[in-house]
């Protein structure tokens, strides 16, 4: 390996009885608090992502969706939950003439997370679901000091927050923007939280919530009503996945992005392990022709599941798989696949071998920038995952749910978990994902230094970006491989990669991405 990639990164964090690793450190002591009380990994999880909406708002809320990865040790077994959010009854693409919403009352689709903490809780909870919210009821009531990662972004959003009464009276108080380190409280939610406790997910998305939300959209022009969040159910599916060297790797299929991901690492396949650790510039050249081979031949099979019902034997087919691989043994064409996110991510592991994987988000940063006052909701913005086109497997219509890039992974060995891993960033999520099982599978990397390796990504223009560690004569080594890059110090486009190793000693070990704040604890 050349310097660049041979900096000492801060050791995992280890644990003998759980792991949990989020986004935010409350979070993370949050999932902590409900597994020392005695809760399973999903009781902690409840109770880590309830927290992640309050003190991550501008990623994620009760207003957002998920994707979720499940693992039960005892069977052996790993389950998908999809909790991607569906479109209005009213939304249909004669709606849209002139393209998708990307902001206000139009943007969101029906939000999923609530219904998802609870189907997850009834199969695997084991904690009183009133405990699992006491975190992050506290949080919004009493307030929370306003993170680095939110204050970096109120500003460069500020227009749009000011453009909405919610978001202003939330992010700009008396016109002046949130500053790291204020305190934010968020009474309106609190109490929604409260009622979500005490009533469970009815009270989102059949009771006063669900009414105040369907008013207040009808009152701005929107199209989501109570009778969309009543109709609103998360699906259970198996999850789709390939085996790359030895290893499984599981994914949530369609309308995820999630198998680009095992597109990807079928074409690196094509290439020797030895060769893709030897040669990091290499390396990422190969990572970015499977980027683009993937993108280009799976993202017109993603769209609502029932749209395209071969989708996964498409995408995983042999022919696919040799396309793959020559592909990134070709000189790779200039394919521009555009990114955008605002997303966060958390994972949970025990002793005994389960372990869940939840990515979820409100899109764009601060999602739809459209926040129901007496809720204290900021709503996603995920409309824009359809195409107002009609004729097309992802063109918006009633109930449909958009492609979606939130994509979880797990990584089993022999049948067990081996790994979890997760990271935001938009349309960069599967090829974060895809760098990080490299470093950990052909470089046999721990978590902490694969998740901290110097990394690249799609900017939001749809060329690439490599950091800072990367020398200057990468640039013109990877254009040789017909690949565009440009340098860019700013932490944030690269995602926040978390990851949870199960070792075969049954120690648990933790890693939490330096690029933000994200936290790994384990006991």
């Amino acid at each position: 390996m050349t310097s660049f990639e041979t900096r000492s990164p801060r050791a995992p964090v280890y644990g003998r009885r759980a792991m949990v690793v989020s986004g935010h450190a409350a979070a993370t002591l949050a999932g902590i608090s409900a597994l020392k009380r005695g809760g399973t990994i999903v009781d902690g999880m409840v109770a880590a992502s309830a927290a992640l909406g309050v003190v991550l708002g501008h990623a994620t809320s009760i207003g957002g969706d998920c994707f979720m990865l499940y693992h039960e040790a005892a069977s052996g077994r790993t389950f998908g939950l999809n909790a991607s959010g569906i479109a209005p009854t009213a939304a249909t693409p004669e709606y849209f003439p002139d393209g998708m919403k990307t902001r206000g009352p139009l943007a969101p689709v029906v939000p999923g997370l609530v219904r998802a903490w609870e189907a997850m809780h009834r199969r695997h909870g084991r904690l009183a679901w009133r405990s699992l919210f006491e975190d992050a009821i506290d949080l919004a009531e009493n307030g929370h000091p306003v993170s680095h990662v939110l204050a970096d972004r109120i500003p460069d959003d500020r227009p749009l927050l000011a453009a909405d009464p919610g978001c202003a009276a939330t992010y700009l108080p008396r016109g002046r923007a949130l500053a790291f380190g204020d305190l934010l409280r968020q009474p309106a939610l609190a109490r929604t939280l409260s009622g979500i406790a005490s009533d469970g997910a009815d009270s989102f998305y059949l009771g006063e919530t669900a009414q105040r939300i369907g008013a207040y959209f009808a009152e701005r022009g929107g199209l989501m009503r109570a009778a969309d969040l009543a109709a609103f159910q998360p699906l259970w599916v198996e999850p789709a996945g390939s085996t790359y060297r030895g290893h499984r790797v599981a994914v949530m299929p369609p309308n995820s992005f999630g198998i680009l991901l095992p597109m990807q690492l079928e074409g690196l396949a094509a290439v020797p392990s030895e060769a893709l650790a030897e040669d990091p510039v290499r390396r990422v050249g190969w990572q970015m022709s499977a980027m683009k081979a993937a993108f280009e031949h799976g993202r017109p099979l993603i769209a609502d599941p029932r749209e395209i019902a071969d989708a996964v034997a498409r995408a995983l087919a042999p022919e696919m798989g040799a396309r793959m691989r020559a592909a990134v043994l070709a000189t790779a064409p200039a394919t521009r696949i555009p990114n955008r996110g605002g997303t966060s991510c958390l994972m949970l592991a025990d002793a005994e071998g389960n372990a869940i994987c939840v990515v979820q988000s409100v899109f764009n940063v601060f999602g739809s920038a459209f926040l129901e006052p007496a809720t204290g909701i900021i709503f996603n913005n995920r409309m824009q995952g359809f195409t107002h086109r009609p004729g097309r497997p992802n063109s918006v219509g009633p109930g449909k749910r958009p492609a979606h890039t939130l994509s979880p992974v797990m990584v089993l060995r022999d049948g067990r978990v081996r790994y979890v891993l997760a990271s935001p960033g938009g349309a960069s999520q599967t090829l974060t994902a895809a760098q990080v099982i490299t470093q950990l599978v052909d470089m046999g990397r721990n978590v902490a230094a694969a998740v901290e390796a110097p990394r690249w990504c799609n900017a939001r223009d749809g060329e690439f970006l490599i950091e800072s560690e990367f020398p200057e004569s990468v640039v013109p080594q990877l254009a040789a491989m017909g690949h565009a890059v440009a340098r860019s110090p700013d932490p944030y486009f690269y995602g926040s990669a978390k990851a949870i190793e199960l070792l075969p000693s049954g120690t648990l070990a933790g890693a939490a991405d330096h690029r933000r704040e994200a936290f790994a604890l384990g006991f």
